[in-house]
């Protein structure tokens, strides 16, 4: 069957975090609340990733702290816009089950994180039904180089496909499949949208690359 990795627009929600981050410096991931953040291990025994409402995207931040990144989201999962300009990043916009009726929301842009979920579609165009979702694992990491640095790479699997906790259906946000449904990310469209402004997290080490 096609996975339903379908374009949605989240638009207005009362969903305003807690926000998950990947972090290269700690290889570990992070949990950022309006009381500050702190070091996150629910990966070790497994998020579930909300797929069916995720989003991708271009992101860019002026790195400064207290002010949020703009984000040009993609009308579907399987194109990605043109990119806006030099100072754009790959990231994406996915709400987590992160145990004990909780959510999170990992939103993040760069080559550490981008490059961490990219390993990981194979395994979710694994979608075996509509109605489940991934239960993620965080198993290591890897040092990779890129033209303007290093980043340190999350590595994950599909520990296993799980219903919909009712955290997530709980979660305010539509989960009915759009009418176009998408098996990949990464492509190419020519219909660009405006750049919005987030409301999401305003914080400056949104890009965990490692510079040379």
């Amino acid at each position: 069957m096609t996975s339903t990795f379908a374009s949605f627009d989240i638009g207005p929600s009362s969903v305003q975090g807690p926000w998950l981050t990947w972090s290269a410096q700690t290889r570990g991931f992070m949990l950022r609340t309006g009381s500050g953040k702190e070091p996150f291990a629910g990966f070790e025994s497994g998020v579930v990733l909300d797929i069916d409402t995720m989003r991708t995207g271009w992101q860019r931040s002026d790195g400064i702290a207290g002010v949020p990144p703009e984000w040009q989201w993609n009308q579907s999962l399987s194109q990605f816009e043109p990119r806006p300009g030099e100072d754009w990043k790959q990231g994406f916009h996915i709400l987590c089950g992160i145990g004990d009726g909780q959510t999170a929301i990992w939103e993040q842009a760069g080559a550490s994180a981008w490059n961490g979920f990219l390993g990981l579609v194979p395994a979710l165009r694994q979608q075996p039904a509509e109605g489940v979702l991934p239960l993620v694992k965080l198993v290591g990491t890897r040092e990779a180089r890129f033209n303007k640095g290093k980043a340190t790479i999350p590595l994950f699997e599909v520990a296993e496909w799980v219903p919909r906790p009712a955290c997530l259906v709980d979660s305010g946000i539509s989960t009915a499949p759009s009418l176009q449904r998408a098996a990949a990310v990464g492509q190419t469209r020519t219909n660009v949208a405006a750049p919005a402004r987030n409301t999401g997290p305003a914080y400056a080490d949104l890009d965990d690359e490692i510079p040379f």
